[in-house]
């Protein structure tokens, strides 16, 4: 009982380390990519009946990628330092042969890709392992993952909790360790929600810096792909894959990162509608940084109007689905009767709205941008709360502080921040140029190994 108990535990510390840690493992043959991956489908089997994160698994083509990684670093010839990893993919992203539900309710009867996505094929370029395609929100609009076909995707370190949304499959899969690295889509954001309430690490580049070819519309103006991991350094190395004889040394870098960027820090107050433990932990965060960076500035919220910039950015959403579904819309059946209301409001606004939504989300990205002005990077909270109950309504403000980043085309990563005292995450809001991600990435490592640390020494001086 007690070796089978053991082996419980190393199993669960395989599946629970991060991409990073994985890839040095299979370098120094330690494990190989078909144990790898045959240890994260048995946890598939066992766990997702519970989390509903896959819509699809491909098991057998799974195994013969891990195999054929496998091949190759006996020959001396990885394609990366992630060959032989596992990843999956949200079900609006084509995968070729899988289906692509968008969430929708075709059943076994979703149209399968016939090609990658783009993003989906520079990570099989990279010999990485696409493991199935990941439960949504329904057309990817709406931030709780309670899809009326597929059911709900719970998260998994809280029964009947949320996971966040649209990603909600991405961040609970990479948090129950389900798969080494998912891709999601942000619109408003919807990889940074889910990478808050799971506990995760997640990035948003900037507009244009990754290609949505084979990804299904919501917004042209505000959609982006986006990773969720389970540490900022996977994100960093995943960003622009390093030669396969360097594996990332993130505590290096995160020295040189803190005493060499400019931030500033949003000030927030009870009046900005965050729960008061975040707002308690922001504040500690940015006061324990300041003299740790080249500068930390304090930036106000005058003029930011949350309500009305979130309604705008949903109307274009509502309205611009109206086209990229329309076939979809003729079969009634493909739709919940709360989204099909959704739309048809979309569709039924007049023109001066529709322009009014415009001059509204790109007026507020343009407030954002002015923001990041004489620094390198600004700081937000990721969310307002932490997970809540299926069973409670859903708070409008879920997207309140990301949604500006889609508007501005800026490029921003959530890293876990703290732990409510019900023992929930939420997530650190890192902020930057668009173009400028690797950097972003760098400064994400340190902030969160900094964190770590802080958090750390906190709990010391506690315990005596």
């Amino acid at each position: 009982m007690e070796a089978d108990s053991k082996s419980s535990r190393d199993v669960q510390s395989l599946l629970l380390a991060d991409a990073t840690t994985l890839a040095g493992m299979l370098a120094r043959e330690e494990i190989s990519s078909v144990e790898l991956t045959t240890v994260c489908l048995q946890a598939i089997e066992h766990r997702n009946p519970q989390l509903n994160c896959y819509l699809h698994i491909d098991a057998g083509g799974a195994i013969a990628a891990a195999q054929a990684s496998d091949a190759r670093r006996a020959a001396g010839v990885p394609l990366s330092i992630f060959d032989g990893l596992t990843f999956a993919v949200k079900d609006n992203i084509d995968v070729a042969g899988m289906p692509t539900s968008n969430g929708l309710g075709y059943g076994a009867h979703a149209p399968r890709a016939d090609r990658d996505a783009a993003v989906v094929a520079e990570l099989r370029a990279a010999g990485m392992i696409p493991l199935g395609k990941l439960n949504m929100h329904e057309i990817a609009l709406g931030a709780t993952n309670d899809n009326y076909h597929w059911g709900r995707c719970e998260n998994p370190l809280r029964e009947g909790y949320t996971p966040g949304g649209s990603s909600g499959g991405s961040g609970a899969a990479v948090a129950a360790g389900l798969c080494a690295l998912a891709l999601g889509t942000d619109t408003m954001g919807s990889v940074r929600i889910p990478a808050s309430y799971c506990g995760v690490a997640a990035l948003k580049p900037g507009r244009g810096q990754w290609s949505l070819d084979g990804v299904t519309r919501l917004s042209h103006v505000l959609d982006s792909v986006g990773l969720l991991a389970r540490s900022g350094r996977d994100l960093q190395a995943l960003w622009k894959l390093p030669p396969v004889s360097h594996l990332p040394r993130a505590e290096e870098q995160a020295v040189l990162s803190l005493q060499t960027m400019r931030f500033a820090a949003m000030t927030l107050d009870s009046a900005s509608d965050l729960d008061q433990e975040i707002l308690t932990a922001f504040a500690q965060a940015t006061s324990a940084l300041a003299g740790q960076t080249a500068s930390l500035e304090a930036r106000d919220c005058i003029g930011m109007d949350f309500s009305g910039v979130r309604r705008a950015g949903l109307l274009m959403c509502e309205a611009e689905a109206n086209v990229t579904f329309a076939d979809e819309l003729a079969q009634g059946q493909l739709f919940s009767l709360q989204l099909r209301k959704m739309l048809r409001w979309g569709a039924e606004q007049p023109a001066p709205a529709l322009v009014r939504a415009q001059d509204t989300v790109q007026a507020a990205g343009e407030w954002l941008a002015q923001k990041l002005e004489g620094v390198d990077f600004l700081l937000t909270p990721t969310t307002p709360q932490a997970a809540f109950p299926f069973s409670e309504p859903a708070p409008v403000n879920q997207a309140n502080l990301t949604s500006y980043v889609n508007m501005a085309g800026l490029a921003a990563t959530s890293v876990p921040l703290g732990v409510t005292a019900d023992g929930l995450p939420f997530g650190l809001q890192v902020i930057a140029r668009a173009g400028d991600e690797q950097r972003l990435l760098a400064a994400s490592v340190a902030l969160e190994n900094f964190l770590r640390a802080t958090s750390a020494h906190t709990q010391d001086l506690e315990n005596h």
